[in-house]
């Protein structure tokens, strides 16, 4: 399990790019194949994980140096 949110979204940058890639395998596939409804049943369900991880990133970015101080009042 993630530690913290660094390492969580790692490994959900990590879920997204793999499930980019069967995507895009499931694509190239799709005009030859017999079974296409299945592989699009296939797509349908990595893009919903794809969207499902992307909700759950968190801000593992760098935090801003300087913050303006929001109890001071502003003059008009």
């Amino acid at each position: 399990m993630a530690v913290n949110v660094t390492q969580k979204d790692k490994t959900l940058h990590d879920t997204i790019d793999w499930c980019k890639e069967q995507t895009v395998r499931i694509n190239e596939m799709i005009p030859t194949a017999s079974d296409e409804n299945f592989l699009v049943g296939e797509r349908f369900a990595l893009q919903a994980v794809i969207a499902h991880c992307e909700e759950q990133l968190g801000y593992s970015g760098s935090m801003p140096l300087e913050v303006p101080n929001q109890s001071e009042k502003i003059s008009r």
